[in-house]
């Protein structure tokens, strides 16, 4: 199934396939979204995610553009490729797409 994000480019916004994000774009996410690549969060309003699938944490997770730990799974301002956004909106910047993600996969045993 295709996924695609709210991303802007070169003063627009516009809807892309996930897979053609790169490091560096800026992209919205809003509840009811799956994060669509590992993001630091620039700005957020009433946003959280749920995380269970990485860290078994059954209650969502609040997000803001504050780092609140050294640790990226503990922070507040990375939301992770993947996690469903469960309320609220947020602008955040790609810092790893692909298999360059912490997603589920990062997890599993090889």
């Amino acid at each position: 199934m295709l996924q695609y994000a709210l991303v802007h480019r070169d003063g627009e916004k516009r809807q892309i396939r996930t897979e053609q994000l790169v490091v560096g774009d800026i992209v919205e996410v809003k509840g009811g979204d799956r994060v669509p690549a590992d993001i630091r969060v620039i700005s957020a309003f009433g946003f959280k995610v749920d995380n269970s699938s990485l860290t078994g944490e059954s209650e969502p997770q609040s997000r803001s553009a504050e780092c609140t730990n050294e640790n990226p799974l503990e922070t507040r301002n990375i939301a992770f490729f993947s996690t469903n956004a469960v309320e609220g909106t947020c602008r955040g910047i790609v810092i790893y797409t692909g298999d360059r993600t912490v997603g589920p996969h990062s997890f599993s045993s090889k």
